[in-house]
């Protein structure tokens, strides 16, 4: 009880109610899935009767089926027909942080931040944390905010936050040991920044002994390789979470880890061919983004998780759509090809791929340099055709402004970025 009153003082402040909809959502996830299906087509249909009520641009449609598949290009240019000019309650201004081509400026109200943290939460708590439990929150600015009402929050809830943005020994060394004496139950943050922290900690010569119930992954795909060294790393279950706030998708790994569980009472979901997730906030009354193009590609399970939770499965998020390699002969091939082509070879901990319209480079992590990779050159240049497709080692990776690894980076000129990069040791 002790540990819920940070979290009901921030609920209080912020005029939410994620506490009360966690408390909700952990019984909803084991109710059938046929009833969890006709709680979402209810909300489907309010929402499709409050779009056309409260927006002139959406009032001629008959069906929600007939609504045009959207994206962050048209929302920026029609926000003010998506906004809805009768909503009289508090309205909370996001930015998303532009990884699948421009940025989106949109507004949210107090139900669905109450969804956003509420849906972290059980997250967490399917990887064994307890509210009040202090956590570790390695991330940037696309998942923490800062200023001082977010840090006063940060207080309340146990959390403190690790900056994933500049990432070198003395700093990774630094983490590890505040983790470990910190007594911290809980990892959460960018798989890519969590990776390099376990990778630092396998290769200390005095490993930490760390407290902790489990490590949350988002942000990034998180590779079955990356699961391997986290866990080897920290003692501790790494479970992958996936969110996407601009299109109401929160979806989570319960303790079975067989797939991640979408909270279908706050989106609909559509998946279209090759895999591309189209989904509406159905929480989100402020502004409408009715069939929104989260830009993510997803593998849907068929059949539903042995831990008897109703929530439909996302068996697999495959990326973004722009974690794709095409060349300049129209070839394309999805970063996935790299990983798999990768992920046996114990002499590669990572890897990046940079490309313009005529060079292709791959920039893989070792730990020893000086390797010979033409047999993975060979099979490069069997699916692609650059002018030039070259593997160099251990350079500083291009992280996104929100300080995200990508996998895949496309530039205007690839000789002028590796200019600017450093290497690593």
């Amino acid at each position: 009880m002790l540990r819920r009153v940070g979290f009901n003082l921030i609920d209080l402040m912020r005029g939410t109610s994620s506490v009360a909809l966690l408390r909700e959502l952990e019984s909803i996830q084991f109710e059938s899935s046929m009833a969890i299906q006709q709680r979402q087509k209810q909300l489907l249909d309010h929402y499709f009767d409050a779009l056309r009520a409260a927006l002139p641009l959406y009032a001629g449609y008959r069906s929600f089926e007939e609504l045009p598949i959207i994206d962050k290009a048209f929302a920026n240019r029609n926000r003010e027909q998506l906004t809805n000019s009768h909503y009289s309650g508090r309205r909370v201004r996001k930015k998303t942080g532009g990884s699948t081509g421009e940025p989106l400026v949109f507004y949210t109200g107090t139900q669905s931040q109450s969804y956003l943290w509420a849906g972290i939460l059980l997250g967490w708590r399917a990887a064994g944390y307890r509210l009040g439990e202090p956590v570790a929150f390695l991330a940037g600015s696309s998942l923490f905010s800062t200023g001082f009402k977010e840090s006063v929050y940060y207080k309340l809830m146990n959390i403190k936050v690790f900056s994933a943005f500049e990432l070198s020994d003395e700093r990774l060394q630094a983490y590890a040991k505040e983790i470990a004496s910190g007594g911290f139950r809980l990892i959460y943050g960018y798989a890519g920044a969590i990776y390099r922290l376990a990778q630092h900690v396998i290769a200390s010569p005095t490993r930490p002994r760390f407290a902790l119930r489990g490590v949350v992954c988002t942000a990034e795909v998180l590779t079955p390789m990356m699961r391997q060294v986290i866990e080897t790393a920290f003692y501790a279950p790494c479970f992958n979470q996936y969110g996407c706030h601009d299109a109401g998708v929160s979806a989570y790994e319960c303790e079975r880890r067989q797939g991640l569980h979408l909270i279908t009472t706050r989106c609909y979901q559509e998946v279209l061919e090759g895999g591309k997730l189209i989904s509406t906030d159905l929480s989100n009354h402020v502004f409408f983004l009715p069939r929104y193009d989260t830009g993510d590609m997803v593998v849907m399970e068929d059949k539903p998780c042995p831990c008897g939770r109703g929530f439909p499965l996302i068996g697999e998020v495959t990326g973004r759509s722009n974690d794709l390699v095409s060349d300049p002969e129209g070839n394309t091939v999805h970063f996935m090809f790299f990983n798999y082509l990768f992920r046996e070879d114990g002499r590669i901990s990572s890897f990046q791929v940079l490309y313009d319209r005529h060079k292709l480079i791959i920039n893989l992590h070792c730990h020893e340099t000086g390797n010979d990779w033409s047999d993975y050159l060979k099979r490069t240049t069997s699916s692609l055709k650059f002018d030039q497709v070259a593997f160099v080692e251990n350079l500083s990776f291009i992280l996104s402004a929100s300080g995200k690894h990508r996998f895949v980076v496309r530039v205007d000129d690839v000789d002028a970025v590796l200019a600017g990069t450093e290497r690593k040791h």
